[in-house]
């Protein structure tokens, strides 16, 4: 569905990507991995259309993205879905309108068809009775949810997931992460997480993509990563301070 070739991006003297090829399978959930400061989000920026690479290409369906105008983007990124890292909810907004507000700004649905929607993707994600409940009275796990139940509203062919389980606690991690297996299950819609987890990525994964020094080093299925020989792979995987992978 999705694949980048030879792109490139740098801030400045700083090299974040330098030659990166990755081809993210269909109806697949794909992990990105790598080190802190990998530009591992970078990579979510610019599928989604906030960031274009220096150099190289960024095909979705066969278009190429960095060549689209607005109107064309704009028209690929009401088919994609995304989680932010914090969740990013209105904190002026209780739940029920955090999770309608996709739904009320892109569609023409009625009060009682938005309604159904919100009542349905939060039974989605495991929550109900919380409609008037505000972000600020939600725990972490909780408010990841309704994130995710909001970029669940408009029924997108692509999910993207900027980092999910960070900041959230062993066993919440494992429900955010079993959301995520759910989720793709129930819609069969392709997934993109990106995370420094190794459980969570040897758990939920088909496919696995690493980056380190501004190119993908190993790509496969989470069996291939347990037994590879890669260096940086094994470094990483173990999280040892000795090897390729050079610390800051």
């Amino acid at each position: 569905m999705i694949e980048f070739v030879h792109t490139s991006k740098s801030f400045g003297n700083h090299i974040v990507h330098r030659d990166i090829n990755l081809k993210i399978p269909k109806g697949k959930i794909t992990f990105i991995i790598g080190p802190s400061g990998t530009g591992k989000s970078v990579f979510i920026k610019q599928i989604i259309g906030l960031m274009k690479p220096d150099s190289g290409r960024i095909m979705i369906d066969g278009e190429d993205m960095t060549r689209m105008d607005e109107k064309r983007l704009l028209s690929i990124r009401s088919k994609l879905g995304l989680l932010f890292q914090n969740a990013a909810l209105f904190d002026s907004m209780n739940v029920f309108e955090n999770v309608a507000f996709p739904l009320i700004e892109h569609t023409s649905k009625t009060s009682r068809e938005i309604r159904d929607i919100v009542h349905k993707k939060l039974l989605q994600v495991g929550l109900k009775d919380i409609d008037q409940k505000y972000p600020s009275e939600l725990s972490g796990g909780m408010r990841k949810r309704v994130g995710l139940a909001r970029a669940l509203a408009l029924t997108p062919e692509l999910m993207l997931y900027d980092e999910p389980t960070t900041g959230l606690d062993p066993i919440m991690t494992d429900v955010v992460n079993n959301l995520i297996e759910y989720t793709h299950k129930s819609t069969n819609m392709t997934s993109v997480v990106i995370s420094h987890d190794i459980k969570c990525t040897l758990k939920t994964a088909d496919n696995i993509a690493m980056i380190y020094n501004g190119v993908v080093v190993a790509q496969g299925t989470p069996e291939y990563f347990q037994s590879t020989d890669n260096p940086i792979v094994k470094q990483f995987f173990t999280g040892s301070a000795d090897g390729p992978i050079k610390i800051y």
